[in-house]
This record gives structure tokens, C-alpha cells and sequence, in this order.
């Protein structure tokens, strides 16, 4: 009697050729998920970009198109330039003010002003009470990492990168750029101001 022994065991090969598909399979799984979760983190990042704007742009548009004179009549209503350190800002009076002012009548001095650091700049927001001797707000901080932030004026049928006139321009151009994921994203939009003589 002849004893047969047909379970064979794998060669070295075999487990090599097996340990060497896995390996590839689990890689490109591992890349996939990893490119998923960059394009995900990159979204995210980018969302944040956009949500940002988006707050600036609506607040900036509600309170330009409130825009009023000063109660007593003096001072420009819009006014544009570049402060001590050279960065821009620009203020107006406008109706549209924080809820913490509202107590006070709601009519604020609104400036937006840009302070430059290391590689990029930061959009600050103060304001002023112009119905109740109060000292203006401290400036809060509304967009950190810009690139660039420049703002354009049309008056008379041409654009113009300053603004010196005694009234406002009829529209104010607003452009921003910010990085993300070294990839910078221009977002530029722009805002009918009320006719206000100041």
C-alpha cells in the first residue's frame, strides 16, 4: 500500500508573489485615501476662503449702502488713503452699525484698515459712535492671510487707485487675494456707494 500525500505546501515564490500583490494593493489604497483626505483638507480650507469673503463683502455692502452725513455736518462722509505706516484703510459714515452701538442712535464712523506682517496682511474693522462721546472700538481683526487687498474707485467715467475727493466715488471695487495650499484664490467684487454729500 502506497500512502499518497496530495496536500502540498506553498513554495517560498509563491509567498513572496503573494506578500509582493498585497504590499501593492495596500499602497495604492493608502495613496487614494491620502490624496482623498488632502483634497478634503484643501476644501475645507478653501470653504473657510470663500466663507470669509462672503461675511466681508455682505457686511461691507449693507453698510456702504447705508451710508449718512455726520450729524453735525462736518467731516467727509467717504475717506480713503494710506495711514502712518503707509497701509491702506478707508472710512464712512454709515447707519449700519454693530448692535452694541444701536443703544447709542445707529450712526457709526466704520474704517477698514490693513496692517501688514511677515508674508501677509490683516483686514481690521473699528467703529465709532457718532451720536454718544465714546472712544472708537477696539480694531477686530476680519481677515487674517491676505496676499493682497487693493481698492479701486469710479468717479466720472474712469477708475481710478486713489481716492482724494471731497464726496464719495459712485462705486467702490474691492479685490482680495488669499492663499491656500500655496494656490492663490482672487476674489473681487464691487459697491454702488449712495449719493451722500458731505
Amino acid at each position: 500500500m502506497s500512502n499518497s500525500n496530495s496536500s502540498r505546501g506553498f513554495t517560498l515564490i509563491e509567498i513572496l508573489l503573494a506578500l509582493l500583490i498585497s504590499s501593492l494593493v495596500l499602497v495604492s489604497i493608502y495613496g487614494v485615501f491620502s490624496s482623498v483626505s488632502r483634497a478634503r483638507d484643501r476644501l475645507e480650507a478653501e470653504g473657510l476662503v470663500y466663507h470669509q469673503a462672503r461675511i466681508f463683502f455682505d457686511r461691507l455692502s449693507g453698510e456702504l449702502s447705508s451710508m449718512r452725513l455726520s450729524p453735525l455736518g462736518q467731516g467727509d462722509v467717504f475717506h480713503s488713503g494710506k495711514n502712518r505706516d503707509g497701509e491702506v484703510f478707508f472710512e464712512f459714515n454709515t447707519e449700519s452699525v454693530s448692535p452694541w452701538l444701536q443703544q447709542y442712535g445707529g450712526l457709526s464712523r466704520v474704517r477698514y484698515e490693513i496692517h501688514q506682517g511677515e508674508g501677509s496682511a490683516e483686514l481690521f474693522r473699528s467703529e465709532q459712535s457718532l451720536l454718544a462721546d465714546l472712544s472708537a472700538s477696539e480694531p477686530l481683526l476680519f481677515i487674517a492671510g491676505l496676499k493682497t487687498f487693493q481698492l479701486r474707485y469710479f468717479s466720472q467715467g474712469e477708475w481710478q487707485d486713489s481716492w482724494s475727493g471731497k464726496n464719495q466715488p459712485q462705486l467702490l471695487e474691492v479685490t482680495l487675494e488669499l492663499e491656500v495650499d500655496q494656490r492663490l484664490i482672487l476674489l473681487r467684487s464691487s459697491f454702488v456707494l449712495p449719493e451722500v454729500q458731505g
